[in-house]
């Protein structure tokens, strides 16, 4: 699995409603620096969605899992008795491999661009996901990335349209819920108007109103495919807005394109579609303040970056979701972790900062709050990152909590302050030294 970019957080301004929204809604880069300046011991006891279900009158929050050793699908397959036992209700599968005349490739990795995919040259990973026993996870995901992004979006459009449809078919041929539509911009030029390919003749509100076309022919292909898939954003309108007054500069942001893709997504949708903003910035949340606000910028700041014809149904259907990065909130890094603030903590302060931020995820999100790690095992040894004694054990509890309406129980805004300056000091004196 290739890795995921980490990105830039900024800080917002937030209302004092946002709780009572919450109970309303539901009747990768430099993200941490700007946030921040196995399997023997487990047990279900009875938690996920039937600990939920005890607790009658409040919402069902999912915990959706997505990392290297959940994302394969024939690992998955051989082993999904294992990973089932995980607190989870369900997984993001990814690395679609195939063969088109000869030559492999990752589907995820190869549909959004020139190619046309067919059954044919996915037929073994069709049969089987199609063939993987789920028994107890009710909401898993398919895999959709807007790569190799080889195509500009006034180009011939026909294969990521020809292909959307055909893996928005497949999602419902195998049984999972829907997409984790990965609109991350990997390469660093699908939303970026500078990068363009016609930037030098077209106007920015020009390529605005393809793209949104594009967006609109986008979600046709895919309900054509699949009529009520659900589809989890990684990133949407809130992640561009986080720059303050980000509405008037879109043109010169690095995801400024991106508002009007969401848009034709959004404008096209039928009624039984389900749009979902992942709110992917969430990584380098540390505090129950910062989720609060993420949900507010979602329902309410968003706004500024949807066409006011839109705003109905953008409330209608935008739905707020929410990640929680394991490394980071473990200080699990795959090369230094100098620049995050749960570095600076002990490993008994980073398991509760993981439990509380994962309890304030589920407290704030519509419904899904999805669980990211990087080569860490949650169920098997052997990976290159080990993961903390305890990870699982934080997992439930928070689970817990939330299910059942509970305080968390304990209070980190001291430790997170004291480590948010231990790391500014360690900084610069970093800085100094050079």
């Amino acid at each position: 699995m290739k890795s995921k970019p980490h990105k830039l957080l900024a800080g917002v301004d937030i209302s004092g409603e946002i709780s009572e929204l919450v109970e309303r809604k539901h009747s990768r880069r430099q993200f941490l620096t700007a946030s921040g300046m196995g399997l023997s011991a487990l047990t279900l006891e009875g938690t996920c969605a039937a600990e939920q279900a005890r607790y009658i009158g409040r919402p069902q929050k999912k915990l959706i899992g997505w990392g290297t050793d959940v994302a394969y699908p024939s690992k998955v397959q051989m082993n999904i008795r294992k990973i089932e036992q995980l607190p989870l209700d369900g997984i993001i599968l990814s690395n679609f491999s195939g063969t088109k005349e000869g030559k492999a490739f990752t589907f995820d990795w190869e549909c959004f661009g020139r190619e046309k995919y067919n059954r044919e040259h996915l037929g073994e990973m069709i049969h089987i996901l199609k063939h993987t026993n789920f028994e107890r996870f009710t909401d898993n995901f398919l895999r959709f990335n807007l790569q190799p992004g080889d195509i500009d979006w006034f180009d011939d459009f026909s294969a990521p349209l020809h292909n959307a449809r055909f893996w928005a078919e497949v999602a419902h041929e195998v049984g999972v819920i829907g997409w984790k539509f990965d609109l991350e911009d990997y390469k660093e030029k699908t939303f970026i108007y500078r990068k363009q390919k016609y930037a030098d003749r077209k106007s920015f509100d020009e390529y605005s109103d393809q793209i949104r076309l594009r967006g609109r022919q986008m979600m046709q292909s895919i309900e054509a495919g699949y009529p009520n898939i659900v589809l989890l954003l990684s990133l949407a309108h809130s992640y561009v807005n986080r720059t303050p007054q980000a509405n008037q500069k879109l043109s010169e942001l690095s995801y400024g394109l991106l508002p009007a893709f969401v848009n034709g997504l959004i404008e096209a949708a039928g009624p039984n579609v389900r749009i979902i903003d992942g709110q992917e910035q969430a990584y380098g949340y540390l505090t129950d303040e910062d989720y609060y606000r993420g949900y507010h910028d979602i329902q309410q700041r968003a706004l500024e970056l949807v066409p006011r014809e839109l705003w109905s149904k953008y409330r209608d259907k935008m739905e707020a979701a929410v990640s929680v990065y394991a490394n980071y909130q473990l200080s699990v890094p795959r090369t230094t972790s100098r620049y995050w603030v749960p570095h600076y903590m002990s490993a008994d302060q980073r398991l509760r900062l993981f439990e509380q931020n994962i309890y304030n995820a589920l407290n704030t999100t519509d419904e899904y709050v999805w669980l990211y790690s990087e080569h860490m095992g949650w169920w098997e040894s052997g990976y290159q990152l080990k993961t903390p004694a305890g990870s699982i054990e934080a997992i439930h509890s928070a689970r817990k909590k939330a299910a059942r309406g509970k305080p968390l129980g304990f209070d980190l805004s001291d430790v997170i302050e004291e480590s948010q300056t231990k790391m500014k000091l360690a900084l610069e004196r970093e800085s100094s030294s050079r």
